[in-house]
C-alpha cells in the first residue's frame, strides 16, 4: 500500500510537471487550436518560417527580463504571464502570415462570406487584409499591455482608434 501511494503521488507531480510549459515560441497545433484555425493548416511551413520573425518582434516591444522569463521559464498552463505571451504570439504570428495564408494556394486562404445567401466565399482585398493585420496587431498589443517597453507602448498608443472630435462648422 506505501508502494501504491508513493507510485501515485510520483505520477501526480509528473502530471504537473507536465502542465508546466514555456510560454512562447507557441507550437503549431496550439496556436492553430487558439486561433480557431483548421488542423489542416499544421502542414503549411509557413509557421514555422515565421517563428523567429514573431519572437523578434515580441523581443523588440517587451522589456527584457519578461522576454526572458517568457522564453526560458516552465510556467503552468493557467499562469497569466503565460497566457499573455502564448495570445500575444499567436495573434502575432497570424499578423505575420495573415497576407501569405489569403493567397489562393490550394483551395485555402482566409475568405469572407458574399452574396445575399452567403453561399459564396471569396478572398478578402488588400485593405481588408491590412484591417485585419492592425486589429491582431492591437489585441496582441493590449493582451501583453502590462510587459510592454516604451517602444511597445508607443505602438500600442498608435493602433488604438482615437475618439471622434466635435468639430463645429459655421458658415460666413
Amino acid at each position: 500500500m506505501g508502494e501504491t501511494g508513493g507510485y501515485e503521488s510520483d505520477r501526480a507531480f509528473r502530471a504537473d510537471e507536465e502542465r508546466s510549459v514555456i510560454p512562447i515560441p507557441v507550437e503549431t497545433d496550439a496556436m492553430l487550436a487558439i486561433l480557431n484555425l483548421p488542423k489542416e493548416m499544421s502542414n503549411n511551413g509557413i509557421f514555422k518560417e515565421h517563428q523567429g520573425l514573431v519572437l523578434e518582434m515580441i523581443h523588440s516591444i517587451v522589456l527584457q527580463e519578461h522576454y526572458d522569463r517568457a522564453t526560458h521559464d516552465d510556467l503552468p498552463e493557467e499562469d497569466p504571464f503565460l497566457v499573455s505571451f502564448r495570445f500575444g504570439f499567436c495573434f502575432l504570428m497570424l499578423h505575420s502570415t495573415a497576407e501569405f495564408l489569403n493567397l489562393k494556394t490550394l483551395g485555402e486562404g482566409i475568405v469572407k462570406t458574399v452574396g445575399l445567401d452567403q453561399s459564396a466565399t471569396e478572398l478578402l482585398t488588400g485593405s481588408e487584409i491590412d484591417a485585419f493585420k492592425a486589429n491582431l496587431e492591437l489585441r496582441a498589443l493590449t493582451i501583453l499591455q502590462a510587459y510592454l517597453n516604451s517602444a511597445g507602448l508607443d505602438r500600442l498608443n498608435e493602433l488604438k482608434p482615437r475618439q471622434a472630435r466635435l468639430i463645429r462648422v459655421g458658415v460666413i
